[in-house]
């Protein structure tokens, strides 16, 4: 309460000790010296000791506030008293000091009512944040319970639709792997068929030779001249040797009983015109313009990877063809050296250096080549120059979407 009463009094003196030199303060003092205002309890007593104390204290203090005056009423009266010292000034700062603490203590009743009614209003509140936060906890419960029936029920129904998939999935992969099965017994066929076949060929070419190379030396001329019925018996047999696929050369045309036609309705240029042609069971060449279609199935970026993809096509074709078919897929050397020829398989491969190219090689295979022949190429030239000598012209495009169609 004293440093209350006597506020004004500490903050002159508080002042003066500031305006002196560090040597000047007392020791008891040193402690006061140099703090901010207001100063801890313990510090503003030690400072009001030192008022009381020392005389020249009281008359810097006055120095640093000469309005002090003990006549004039107010909070600043104690202090004036405390530094001037007039008669009786004792019993008056006592009386001040006094009425001071009565109106402290109604003060800090008040206060403390107050604090009481703010903290009743903040109990009551708190009481009513409380409710509202058991209720919202209550409905917040209530939701999660929802949500985790829907999430049972989800679950189960996902686990239901899963086993189901899985059931699905499985008999899909039984049916696929029988395709495959199949599609491998067919190919195991396949082969068969076209090692039996090229044992045939070979050893019909070994019979050719020999009775050309006897034809040569002039063996067995005598005999055909004094025997018809042997000559004819020959000449059968060479006849039949060129039926075969693969035994005409470039020197033989085919003749009218050998032209193609398309099915009515049947578009060059879609995979059903590749679904005919595999569907014949009659002998078939079929010449195919090697880039040009092999760019159909793959990027262009890279000849020898669309090179690959076109033979597999191809050997499928092969393959799934139901009857004897030659294939022959002509590539220009410019885009792919013979170097880099595959080796040998069911499709033959020709690589062409000339001036013309592979198309030129295609028209003069296309004509020479004796039997049911087809071309494929999107090149118009090379189909109409093909179509000229009576061949089947197909489009790259169809057999690009024949090859996708599983």
């Amino acid at each position: 309460m004293g440093e209350r009463l006597c506020r004004r009094a500490l903050e002159a003196a508080a002042k003066a000790l500031r305006d002196l030199d560090a040597d000047q303060v007392p020791a008891d003092l040193r402690r006061v010296a140099g703090r901010p205002l207001p100063l801890p309890p313990p510090l503003a007593l030690s400072l009001l000791k030192g008022i009381d104390r020392y005389e020249w204290l009281r008359e810097k203090a006055l120095e640093a506030w000469p309005d002090a005056d003990v006549k004039a009423a107010g909070p600043d009266q104690a202090s004036a008293l405390l530094l001037l010292r007039p008669p009786g000034w004792v019993a008056r700062l006592l009386a001040l000091a006094a009425g001071a603490g009565g109106d402290e203590s109604r003060e800090a009743e008040d206060e403390l009512a107050g604090r009481l009614a703010a903290a009743e209003a903040e109990a009551a509140e708190w009481k009513k944040r409380a409710r509202a936060e058991r209720e919202a906890g209550l409905l917040a419960q209530r939701a999660a319970e929802a949500a985790l029936a829907e999430e049972r029920a989800a679950r189960k129904a996902v686990q239901a639709t899963s086993a189901r998939a899985d059931g699905v999935l499985e008999a899909e992969a039984g049916r696929w792997r029988a395709a495959w099965q199949e599609a491998g017994a067919e190919r195991d066929a396949a082969r068969g068929e076209l090692r039996r076949l090229r044992e045939g060929l070979a050893e019909e070419k070994r019979r050719r030779a020999a009775a050309e190379a006897a034809l040569a030396e002039g063996v067995g001329t005598t005999r055909w001249a004094d025997d018809p019925l042997s000559m004819a018996a020959h000449l059968d047999w060479t006849a039949g040797v060129a039926r075969l696929p693969g035994a005409a050369t470039a020197e033989t045309g085919g003749g009218p009983e050998d032209l193609l036609r398309l099915p009515e309705g049947v578009r060059p240029d879609r995979r059903e015109a590749v679904g005919w042609l595999v569907a014949r069971t009659e002998a078939t060449a079929v010449l195919v313009d090697g880039y040009n279609a092999a760019f159909k199935l793959a990027a262009k970026t890279d000849p020898a990877a669309a090179r690959h993809r076109l033979l597999m096509v191809l050997a499928r074709l092969q393959q799934v063809a139901r009857g004897p078919m030659r294939v022959l897929a002509v590539f220009d050397s410019g885009l792919g050296p013979v170097a880099e020829a595959p080796t040998a398989g069911p499709v033959e491969v020709r690589f062409t250096a000339g001036e013309g190219g592979a198309d030129e090689e295609i028209v003069r295979l296309a004509a020479g080549l004796a039997g049911a022949r087809v071309v494929v190429s999107s090149d118009r030239a090379v189909r109409e120059a093909s179509e000229s000598a009576g061949v089947v012209s197909l489009w790259s495009e169809a057999l690009r979407d024949w090859s996708r169609r599983r």
